[in-house]
């Protein structure tokens, strides 16, 4: 089987060969919870096949979704740098998820063997640093609903099968959650929702959004108002 580890593309075929055969193969069901806020954090998993969402609690004490990962991504990439640490959010499988884990220990003898191995821990870090960026500038300077469409752009990087970017493509997340992720209301969501299945550009059921017109989301996201 082909593994698509995107952060690992930068080491050799003998580097990552051995980094996969240290590795763990984990499975959950829709629903299950890889790890809790809160838990010791001493393993970086790499998402293989299906998706996981990303929570942290409030100052309410809401748990608010904020990532949805997917093949090729990792998550829990702090536990590489921080001996002792402990998660910083939740992370709970959206589908039926494999991931393959790599523990610190596994980590460190990595690279006492193999020194190049470090630029894994720079490229986790660097992807780390860029989302959330990316998400500050978004929740400083993106007014609301611009920010529901940007996040629908993209899930639909994430939920999106091969390179088919003009094929419909299912999110399967409730308004709430994509509300969540968007940092905005749950009536705010669903106005934008409604606007673009009006337009023809989503289909809405229940917990699950299903982006008809990828190409006309792209432009509402860019503010290009063209043909719909």
């Amino acid at each position: 089987m082909t593994l698509d580890l995107g952060l690992l593309s930068d080491l050799s075929p003998a580097e990552r060969r051995e980094v996969v055969a240290t590795m763990h193969r984990h499975t959950y069901d829709a629903g299950e919870v890889v790890f809790h806020e809160g838990d010791a954090a001493d393993t970086v998993h790499f998402v293989v096949e299906g998706r996981v969402v990303a929570r942290r609690s409030s100052e309410q004490g809401d748990r608010l979704a904020y990532a949805v990962m997917g093949p090729g991504q990792a998550f829990g990439e702090l536990a590489m740098i921080v001996r002792a640490g402990r998660r910083t959010a939740t992370i709970e499988a959206v589908e039926p998820t494999v991931t393959l884990s790599l523990s610190f220990a596994d980590f460190e003898r990595l690279c006492d063997r193999h020194p190049e191995v470090r630029r894994l821990l720079v490229r986790l870090l660097a992807a780390r640093v860029n989302r959330l960026t990316d998400a500050l500038m978004e929740a400083l300077h993106t007014p609301a609903e611009l920010r529901v469409l940007r996040s629908l752009v993209s899930l639909c990087g994430v939920y999106a099968v091969a390179a088919q970017s003009r094929s419909p493509v299912t999110v399967h997340l409730n308004q709430s959650e994509l509300a969540e992720l968007a940092g905005v209301t749950r009536p705010t969501a669903n106005r934008v929702l409604r606007r673009l299945e009006s337009g023809g550009v989503v289909a809405l059921d229940r917990g699950r959004v299903t982006v008809v017109d990828p190409a006309a989301l792209r432009r509402s996201a860019t503010g290009d108002r063209g043909p719909a």
